[in-house]
Parts: structure tokens; C-alpha cells; sequence
């Protein structure tokens, strides 16, 4: 039943900028009027390339049939009953792990991701990309399915905050392989839910990392392939309880922990894995649960669905400069 896949070798707006005296009521009133002007923007019915001048990336690691898989739900996003609920319901866990990987256990900080520049890429509606506005980022949401980035620029223009600094929000219609090619940096990658829905993970990994600046972190999650995995994100989600349509999951395509983990040592540069953590769906309390620590119980690859993994890129040595 199960197939052993062998993992391939990893080998916006700132309209204005207030002064510390700048009161929060002229702050509000700035941004109201710039979420107007996005109201009567009008969106052209066919993609174009969103990043200024682009160039051509030579390899893409983009999944069509994902991506038009996704599409086609691309309406059910920011429903919190429909197609993707369950990330709705995981979306407190994913803010909490990125505050605390970022800022440290217990810090109180409202803006713990104030002056970062943030991708998510494979952003889908926007779930996690308005979360990290609200923590004070300037996030550029990056999707492969334009329907998907439409969604998500309509619905951030209902909410006037997600306008006001330090945090700032821009979506693209782009690739990791394409901002890749434009040179485009971050201080925090965020690659959560769609590594297991590329085409080649080691290259998307790849790419990835060489974006995030030297000091800079990269944060994934996916499931990991165990039978275990297969019962509760299949047979269960998919056949059973239909919570997700049918072949949303390939389970041939989940990446263990330890694969994972494994790729990013084989990145180039001075990378770290800093953490890594399982989070479990508790079906009493409705929610998902964080663990202090640890993939799984017991610490068993066997018990492995799904998890969270940072790594952290060192800073450039100058020895020898």
C-alpha cells in the first residue's frame, strides 16, 4: 500500500513612515484612506508577473496540477467551516511556534517581527500572511495560483489595520524560483504546508535558503511519511470524514522529520536545525495542540504526522576577508 519515496540529495505598502510622535488616531486615519484606494483598485482578469522588471528563473520546482488543485478551491479559503478549516484551526499554534522561534519562549513583545521582511511563500488565501502583519512584519504572501492571490488581496482590503506600520503587506503572484532570480532577501522564510506539494522539494529547499540573509531563519511544516501519517491526513481526512476533498494529500510526497532535517545540513552555508516539534490534532478539545518538545511520543519516527522545523542560517564568516 504505502510507496518508500527516496528523497532527492539537498545539494505593500509603506505609504508613509510616522515619527515616534506620530499619534495612533493620524496612524489609522492614513491607513483607512490607503485601504480606500485598494477598494476601488480593479484587478486585470488574467495573471501578470508581479515582481518589477523579473527575470526568468531557469528551473521551477511548481507543481501545476497542485496548483490547479488549489485553484479551484481558492473561494473556501478564509471560510472557516469549508475546505481549509483545519488551517484555520492550526493558524494559533503556527503564530505561537514563529513567536516563540523568533522572539523566545515567554516574550510578551505585541511586535515581536517588527522591522523583519517576511515571505510566505505558498501563501494561499492569506491566513498566516495577515497574522504576521499583525506582529508587526512586512510580509510579501507569495502563491503560484492566481485565484488564490486574488482571494487574498480582497480580503485583506476589509481590514484597514493590516495598513498601519511597522507592519506592511504585499501579495504576489510569483515563485519561490522566480523572487529567487530577482535576488530577493528575507530575514524569515516561512514554507508552511507546501513543501510536500512541489515538485522537487530538494531544489525548493534550495531556493528557499538562499534567500534568507545570513542571522535569518527558515521555518517549514509538513507531515511526515509514516503509516501513521497515511491512516489520519488519507484514509481518515480524505475517505472518511471528507474533511479535505480526495487527492489533496500524496502521501508518496511527505517528508520524515529526519529527511528533512537532513537536507537543510546539506545546504551550503552555515545552517542549523534549531528545532524541531510535532503538532497533533487534540479531537476532545477541537484544536491543535504544541508540545513543549519532541516530533512524536516517545520520540518514535513512527508516530511522526505532522511537524514544524527551524533552521537558522549563520552569519557570513570574514576570516580571511
Amino acid at each position: 500500500m504505502y510507496r518508500n519515496m527516496k528523497l532527492l540529495p539537498f545539494t505593500a505598502l509603506r505609504a508613509f513612515r510616522p515619527s515616534r510622535t506620530t499619534s495612533h488616531f493620524a496612524r489609522a486615519l492614513k491607513a483607512t484612506a490607503v485601504w480606500q484606494q485598494q477598494q476601488q483598485h480593479t484587478f486585470v482578469s488574467q495573471p501578470s508577473p508581479d515582481t518589477p522588471n523579473p527575470l526568468a528563473p531557469q528551473f521551477s520546482t511548481v507543481n501545476a496540477d497542485e496548483v490547479r488543485k488549489f485553484s479551484v478551491k481558492s473561494a473556501e479559503w478564509w471560510d472557516p467551516h469549508g475546505e481549509f478549516a483545519m488551517l484555520h484551526l492550526m493558524n494559533p499554534a503556527r503564530i505561537a511556534y514563529v513567536r516563540e522561534m523568533i522572539a523566545g519562549k515567554g516574550n510578551r513583545n505585541d511586535l515581536p517581527l517588527e522591522g523583519m521582511r517576511v515571505l510566505d511563500i505558498g501563501c494561499g488565501g492569506g491566513l498566516l500572511s495577515e497574522s504576521l502583519v499583525r506582529l508587526g512584519a512586512q510580509v510579501i504572501g507569495a502563491d503560484a495560483s492566481f485565484e488564490n492571490i486574488q482571494i487574498a488581496k480582497l480580503h485583506a482590503r476589509k481590514d484597514p489595520a493590516l495598513w498601519i506600520e511597522p507592519g506592511s503587506l504585499e501579495y504576489r503572484n510569483t515563485t519561490a524560483e522566480h523572487l529567487h532570480a530577482n535576488r530577493v532577501t528575507f530575514d524569515l522564510i516561512l514554507a508552511m504546508e507546501i513543501i510536500e506539494h512541489v515538485s522537487h522539494p530538494s531544489e525548493f529547499l534550495r531556493v528557499c535558503a538562499d534567500m534568507v540573509r545570513p542571522g535569518g531563519h527558515l521555518i517549514l511544516s509538513t507531515i511526515s511519511r509514516t503509516p501513521l501519517a497515511y491512516l489520519l491526513t488519507v484514509v481518515l481526512a480524505e475517505d472518511v470524514l471528507r474533511m479535505v476533498h480526495r487527492g489533496t494529500h500524496d502521501w508518496s510526497k511527505y517528508i520524515k522529520s529526519r529527511e528533512l532535517a537532513e537536507g537543510i545540513a546539506e545546504l551550503d552555508g552555515p545552517w542549523e536545525v534549531t528545532d524541531v516539534r510535532g503538532i497533533g490534532w487534540n479531537p476532545l478539545a477541537g484544536k491543535w495542540v504544541l508540545p513543549e518538545q519532541g516530533v512524536s511520543p516517545g520520540g518514535l519516527e513512527g508516530l511522526e504526522v505532522n511537524y514544524f522545523l527551524t533552521a537558522r542560517k549563520g552569519e557570513v564568516s570574514r576570516e580571511g576577508a
